[in-house]
């Protein structure tokens, strides 16, 4: 995705993510500041979380740092190539 808007959805492994552990599909809601820190970029973003057919999660939205690297090349995680 060459530039992140708000509807997106990503799908990042836990390695992409803080603070987390496995996959987080997030359908974004909000799209924070960019950090800049030793491990590279990071971008702060909201979003309700997806389970991996597309349907919603929670009706709560979660907060997750994501390296921003890892929201290159983003699909609907739940469609095929």
């Amino acid at each position: 995705m060459s530039t992140l808007k708000l509807g997106d959805v990503i799908d990042v492994e836990d390695r992409d993510y803080k603070y987390g552990t496995g996959r987080l599909i997030l359908r974004v809601t909000t799209i924070g500041s960019r950090q800049r820190r030793a491990d590279g970029d990071w971008v702060d973003l909201d979003g309700l979380e997806l389970r991996p057919d597309g349907t919603q999660l929670d009706v709560h939205p979660r907060h997750a740092a994501v390296r921003a690297t890892a929201l290159r090349n983003q699909r609907q995680p739940w469609t095929r190539p």
